[in-house]
This record gives structure tokens, C-alpha cells and sequence, in this order.
């Protein structure tokens, strides 16, 4: 039985314990013959940078020479060995799991990360090092003194071999700064704060030669354009075609793991339909001729459900993805300027899409510009690469997994207004209602509700179709027996909302939904629109895909925010 290796981000134990593991050591080669020994390459949280982090220190490291073919032996690294294989002194840090709470438990927790590093390190070459040196080195009380010791140590012990530096998760803890203390970040991290003093030791290693390589996983690019000249030497391959597929499954990857798991083969064609609606979508740079990428987190997440009981999750999304997703929105407050992106937000959901430059260069001293803005939310993976045009890059959500994060983020903002503030039960119950007894009644209800108390008669100017089915979606969201689909292609007609049952959950029927939205300044057009309604549902119902006794349609007509009137197919 295959052995997923969901959380699982220890090389040594993924390759020697019988664990899939898909092979990227191809990308070795290609970070050798790169024109910079020090890149940056950057993925949204769950991409397996971790993993990747790990593969190099064990590639490198000069202690795991005598493991070179059992680690290596299958993979193509191990077929093409270079020759810097397994001939540094890899000194590698990592920066999450800092209490970024107050100034001084940030400055604490980056230290105690540091001295964490200088520990694994001595413990890997303490041959090399005197017992003296291990303890002045770990008992330094600035970042940067610790990587400095250890650097003055190397050089002075006059050691045959360079130093690799890692660094994962570089900016974990300055994007949480980032996310409600804008000041705060700017003194950690520029303006000589600690953090830019710990990169300058870096930088000045490795012109002294101590340090030969440098590789540096994150997230965004902000914390580093935030040091400027304090660690200028980086190379961000972020965007780079070449390193597209460094981490990441594509989609003939996912296909081939499903066909060597214990599903059954006539499943795996609809599996793949699913997972690739899910947790596929995401391109990094703007060559169209590169597949879109699987977020690996969420496919090996669903295998490790699915093996256990044989079924669709209850949970389709990994809930520690969540966790790291849902604090995205602190994001849409840098600034104080959330009402203004709040509207962005809801157009890029209206139409799917935001045409925009992709910011390069971070600068935080100047004002943080929406494209800046949106530019974040493509290396968080919240918006990804569709295609280039002729003077910027048009971006999209995705996924399933995002759209939902986006419109729970929509739905909290006019919930918040309402009686449903501070329970969803209601929502749920009328939901229920709907596919299960056929009866949408207290649905349409419930979106009156959210309509009367979220907006003012001068809503009625800009007010629309799109805006009323993006609000029903939202509402929608939390419900995890279907799949939501907007404009749903049938017989070359798209329904506004089509509910789509997932295999295995209690859902007595799908549900069609055609939405109408008249202006009460216009009410006069509603015999039209409901005639247009009707033909709509009846054109979609009577499509093959809809054609069935456990798929009900209906069709309601808003006349302002109130309900006009509903009907069933067939009922009218």
C-alpha cells in the first residue's frame, strides 16, 4: 500500500520509509548552472517549499555522503550527480512559529530560531568546532552576533569545506507583522531593524567566500525589497518559466499517484475531474505553455481522507490550509483602506478576473498601491497567472479551494451587518430546506434579510444581477454537501448557480438556480423578465446534464431586495 506523505516534510523519511515522493531533483542540476548562487524562490504556504528545503540539505550536506545511493540511488540527482554533491557545511534556518505578539517576543523568537539553527549545525559538524566556540556562538544575544560566530568560527578553524545556507519560511513571522502592524514591520525589518542586520551578515559572508550558496524559501518578496541594500546579492527566480514546476504536481503527476493508490481505476477519471477543479490552477510565470500546477498540501490531503474510509472527505479542504488562507484577510487592511478593496474584491468575483502589473519591487516607504496590493495576493496563491496581454497580465482565482476562501470573505463583511452575525444556522437550515425538500422559500428569505440590512435606497443606482448572485453564493459556501458552480455551462446555457452534489454526501436533490433582478424604477419590465426566466430553466432542465428526477430547478425574480416571485420547472 502506497504511503502518502501528507505533512510530511523530512526527506530521509519520505525516501527510506516507503512514502510517494514525487521527484524534483532535476531542479538541483538546473540551481547549479543558474547564473546566481543565491535565488529566491518563492510559493504560497503548503507548496511543499519545506520538502524541497530538506532534499537540498541532504544532497549537500557533507554528513549524509555515506547515504548518497540509498537517498538519491532512484532519483534522477542520484543518476546525474553533480559534483558539488554532498560537499558543503549546510547551516539552515527556518522562521515560523514566532509570537509576533509584541516587539520584544518577535525579537526573541527570531533569536531562539536562529540559535536553533547554530544547533543543528554544530550537532552536524561538531568535529569541526571546539566546545567553546559552540557556546559562545549559542549564547549570543543578536541574530546576526549568532551567524557571525559561526562564520568567524569556520574561517578562523580554517575548515575545507564552504557553508550552503538555508532558509525556509524566511518570511513567515515579518508577513504576520505585515498583516496588522505596518509600522512595526518597517522597524524590524528596514530602517536598520534586526532583521536587515541579520542579512548583512549573510551578504558579508558570502563576499568573503564563508557562504558559496544561498537558497531562500517564502512566501512574498516584501520583506526582502524591504531590506534593500542589506541583502542586494539575491536572485528571484519566483517567476522564472524554467523553475516553474520546482514544486507543485502537475496534472499527468496526480493521475499516475491516483493509479498507484488503492482506488479503484474506473474511479480515478472522475477523481481527477474533481481534484482538478478543487486544487488545480495555479501558474506561476506568464508562458501560457506551462501546465497549470496542483497545490500538493491539498492533493496529498485528500488522498490520506479518501484512503481512510474509501470516500469523499466531510472536509474537502485540509483545515491547517485554512487556518494559513483565512489570514489572508488581514491583508485587505494594510493601510487602512479595506472598504476600497472590499469593492475590488467583489468585482474580481463578479467577473472571474483582474487585468493588472505584477509588482516586482516592493516599497513600503511609498504608498501601498492596489496593484501592489493585488501583487500580494498572487504570491499568497489567491490570484494566479491566466495569460499576458499587451501591457499588463490578466490574473484569475485559481480554484474551488480559493473562490471559497474569497466569498467567505465576501459573506463575513454583509453578515456581519445582519441578525446572521453570530450564527449561521439559520442560513444552514433554509439551505436544507432547498435540497433536500425542494422548498427555496426561506433561502430567498434569508437573502431579503441580508439585502435589507446591508443596503440603503441609493444601492438601488449600481446595484444588479451579478451583485445578488455573487451574494447568493456566498451564502451558499459554508454548506459542504455541493459543489457551487456559477454559470455552469448546459447546452450552451449557463444556469446563474447549479448545486452539484459530492459523491457520497446527503443531498437528496441539485438544485438549478436562475437569478432576475429588476429595479423598482423599472417594474413595469417584469412580465418580460419572468417570461425570460421561465424559458431560461426551462431550456437548461431539459438538457441532458439536468434531465433527472434528483435535479430540481427554479427560477426567482428580485424586485429591488425583496422576492417577487418564485417558481419551480414544471410548476408554472
Amino acid at each position: 500500500m502506497l504511503k502518502i506523505p501528507y505533512g510530511e516534510s523530512d526527506f530521509h523519511k519520505v525516501v527510506t520509509e516507503g512514502y510517494f515522493y514525487q521527484d524534483r531533483t532535476n531542479f538541483i542540476e538546473k540551481l547549479e548552472h543558474w547564473s546566481s548562487n543565491y535565488p529566491v524562490f518563492l510559493r504560497p504556504r503548503r507548496f511543499g517549499k519545506s520538502l524541497f528545503i530538506s532534499t537540498l540539505h541532504h544532497y549537500y550536506g557533507i554528513e549524509h555522503k555515506d547515504d548518497f545511493q540509498a537517498l538519491f540511488g532512484n532519483l534522477y540527482i542520484g543518476k546525474n550527480p553533480t559534483k558539488s554533491a554532498n560537499n558543503y557545511l549546510v547551516l539552515r534556518f527556518e522562521f515560523s512559529r514566532i509570537d509576533t505578539g509584541t516587539r520584544e517576543s518577535t525579537y526573541k523568537g527570531f533569536l531562539k530560531n536562529a540559535i536553533s539553527g547554530a544547533r543543528r549545525f554544530f550537532s552536524a559538524y561538531g568535529q569541526y568546532f571546539t566546545a567553546e566556540q559552540k557556546k559562545i556562538t549559542e549564547s549570543e544575544t543578536s541574530p546576526e552576533a549568532v551567524v557571525n560566530a559561526i562564520f568567524d568560527f569556520t574561517q578562523q578553524n580554517k575548515l575545507p569545506y564552504k557553508i550552503y545556507l538555508l532558509i525556509d519560511e524566511y518570511d513567515h513571522f515579518a508577513n504576520e507583522l505585515l498583516s496588522f502592524d505596518l509600522d512595526r514591520f518597517k522597524e524590524n525589518v528596514s530602517r536598520n531593524g534586526f532583521v536587515r542586520k541579520f542579512y548583512e551578515s549573510l551578504k558579508t559572508a558570502a563576499g568573503d567566500g564563508i557562504v558559496d550558496r544561498i537558497f531562500i524559501t517564502g512566501v512574498s518578496p516584501i520583506t526582502l525589497d524591504s531590506l534593500t541594500s542589506g541583502y542586494n546579492i539575491s536572485s528571484n527566480i519566483t517567476t522564472n518559466p524554467i523553475f516553474h514546476d520546482m514544486m507543485g504536481f502537475l496534472h499527468q503527476e496526480v493521475e499516475a499517484l491516483l493509479y498507484q493508490t488503492d482506488i479503484e481505476r474506473t474511479k480515478v477519471p472522475a477523481l481527477m475531474s474533481d481534484l482538478a477543479s478543487w486544487y488545480n490552477g495555479y501558474r506561476f510565470c506568464s508562458d501560457v505553455d506551462k501546465a497549470a500546477l496542483f497545490n500538493p498540501d491539498m492533493v496529498l490531503y485528500f488522498l490520506q481522507q479518501y484512503g481512510i474510509k474509501g470516500q469523499y472527505p466531510e472536509v474537502m479542504l485540509d483545515t491547517n490550509v485554512v487556518s494559513d488562507y483565512r489570514k489572508v484577510r488581514n491583508y485587505f487592511r494594510i493601510g487602512g483602506e479595506e472598504d476600497g478593496r472590499f469593492e475590488m474584491l467583489e468585482d474580481l468575483i463578479k467577473t472571474g478576473y483582474r487585468d493588472f502589473n505584477l509588482t516586482l519591487l516592493f516599497d513600503l516607504d511609498e504608498r501601498f498601491t492596489q496593484e501592489d496590493f493585488l501583487s500580494l495576493l498572487f504570491y499568497l496563491g489567491i490570484l494566479t497567472v491566466q495569460e499576458p496581454l499587451s501591457s499588463d497580465w490578466r490574473f484569475r482565482i485559481p480554484n474551488y479551494v480559493i473562490k471559497k476562501l474569497y466569498f467567505e470573505y465576501f459573506t463575513s463583511i454583509f453578515l456581519a451587518k445582519t441578525r446572521f452575525a453570530n450564527t449561521h444556522q439559520p442560513i444552514t437550515k433554509s439551505i436544507d430546506a432547498m435540497v433536500n425538500e425542494a422548498n427555496p422559500t426561506a433561502f430567498f428569505k434569508v437573502v431579503e434579510h441580508v439585502l435589507a440590512e446591508n443596503h440603503s435606497n441609493r444601492d438601488e443606482l449600481v446595484y444588479g444581477e451579478k451583485h445578488l448572485q455573487t451574494l447568493m453564493i456566498g451564502l451558499f459556501f459554508p454548506y459542504k454537501a455541493f459543489l457551487i458552480h456559477s454559470e455552469y455551462e448546459a447546452r450552451k446555457t449557463y444556469p446563474d448557480v447549479f448545486l452539484e452534489r459530492i459523491p457520497g454526501r446527503m443531498m437528496k436533490y441539485e438544485v438549478v438556480l436562475e437569478l432576475k433582478y429588476v429595479k423598482k424604477s423599472q417594474a413595469d419590465t417584469l412580465p418580460k423578465v419572468i417570461q425570460e426566466a421561465e424559458q431560461q430553466l426551462d431550456s437548461y432542465m431539459r438538457s441532458e446534464r439536468f434531465a433527472r428526477p434528483d435535479v430540481r430547478g427554479f427560477y426567482v425574480v428580485f424586485l429591488g431586495g425583496e422576492v417577487h416571485q418564485w417558481r419551480e420547472w414544471g410548476a408554472y
